[in-house]
């Protein structure tokens, strides 16, 4: 088993062109949030927007709207009910689900994406209980984020953390898309790959929101070009090392999943 940790990482970043404009670094659509739940909308869109892409529109409940724009007045913002309006093409990555909700309207849009998107699709929270009932929508340009609960619901049985490693291998034999484990050694696997396990993060991360903000994070990445297994390793190397940052000024049980975006300006690693 291979290692994610700074030597992979700087082997793997590609640092942005000097020339570059907002366009080429990349555009993400984020859908996410739902009544109740409009925080994760925003946290996912803001940490892909502080994690290099250069533009973020978010599909959020109209409760969200003035918490965004106060939050992040960069992302742009639509209120769906649903994408079929919208213009795929003119997004480099989707992330779908955190805080979604089971709606029908939630469901017609993830399938929507699924079956008529080609670009990277990251596929997290609410989005995976909804496709765990038809795992056929499931490609190559996919990645899926869960968390051990998340994952038994996808491979079909109890997941058992003695076990993660052999079940892993045994999911991405069997499906096609990235899957990344969550948890302590977060796992990064895809067919044609070795497994990875991340190097970094705390248990102070085990708290409401930072899957949100890995989400989109992710997604930030692959707009940028990286490819989907490339894409999860990076960002959940950076997204552990975010929280690493801060519990060296606040302990662990004070962390929140914002305080992870505060970081990522401080991580020079992808510039």
């Amino acid at each position: 088993m291979h290692l994610i940790n700074e030597q992979w990482i700087r082997a793997h970043v590609k640092h942005r062109a000097s020339i570059g404009y907002k366009k080429s670094f990349g555009h993400v659509l984020v859908i996410a949030g739902s009544e109740g739940k409009a925080g994760a909308a925003i946290l996912c869109a803001k940490a892909a927007l502080h994690n290099g892409c250069g533009m973020v529109t978010a599909i959020v409940p109209k409760e969200a709207t003035v918490v965004l724009l106060a939050q992040c007045p960069e992302i742009m913002y639509v209120h769906g009910p649903g994408v079929e309006h919208l213009d795929l093409d003119k997004f480099d990555a989707i992330v779908i689900g955190p805080g979604m909700g089971f709606s029908e309207t939630a469901v017609s849009n993830l399938n929507y994406i699924l079956t008529h998107y080609g670009g990277p699709v990251v596929i997290d929270a609410d989005a995976l209980t909804i496709v765990s009932e038809e795992m056929s929508l499931l490609k190559s340009n996919h990645i899926v984020t869960p968390h051990p609960g998340e994952f038994a619901r996808l491979q079909g049985f109890d997941y058992r953390e003695d076990d993660r490693m052999i079940q892993a291998k045994a999911f991405i034999e069997k499906y096609l898309p990235v899957l990344v484990l969550k948890g302590a050694g977060t796992l990064v696997a895809q067919t044609q790959y070795e497994v990875l396990q991340n190097t970094t993060g705390n248990d102070g991360m085990a708290t409401a929101g930072t899957g949100d903000v890995l989400a989109g994070m992710i997604a930030a990445l692959c707009a940028q070009g990286y490819s989907c297994f490339d894409a999860a390793a990076i960002g959940v190397y950076l997204h552990g090392l975010a929280g690493d940052q801060v519990i060296k000024e606040e302990s662990k049980a004070s962390l929140v999943a914002s305080d992870l975006i505060s970081q990522l300006g401080k991580i020079r690693i992808i510039d």
